[in-house]
């Protein structure tokens, strides 16, 4: 996934409720590929987004996070989004996610 990383994007946008200090949400993306990264502070939490940016259409889904087991480490994941999806992410203290969407 790191590979991936556009470095310019065409469009970013940060999402709630993302705050100061305590959470950051972006969602950026490159033509019709994006890239949803979250960043948690000091406390464990559980958050939920809406897919909403994403356009219409079908995106394949990779999603790199946290392996609650093992903090060094992370688990990754495959599968089927769209803008109609609203994601729950368990994040623990300094916890991250991030999750590529690529149009079908």
């Amino acid at each position: 996934m790191v590979k991936s990383i556009p470095s310019v994007w065409d469009e970013t946008r940060v999402l709630p409720p993302s705050e100061i200090g305590e959470l950051a949400i972006y969602a950026q993306r490159k033509g019709t590929t994006w890239f949803l990264s979250v960043i948690n502070g000091v406390q464990p939490k559980t958050i939920k987004i809406p897919l909403s940016f994403l356009g219409t259409g079908n995106y394949n889904t990779l999603i790199l996070n946290d392996n609650p087991g093992n903090p060094a480490s992370a688990k990754v994941s495959n599968g089927i989004s769209q803008a109609s999806d609203v994601i729950s992410i368990d994040l623990g203290v300094g916890g991250g996610f991030m999750t590529r969407f690529i149009l079908k």
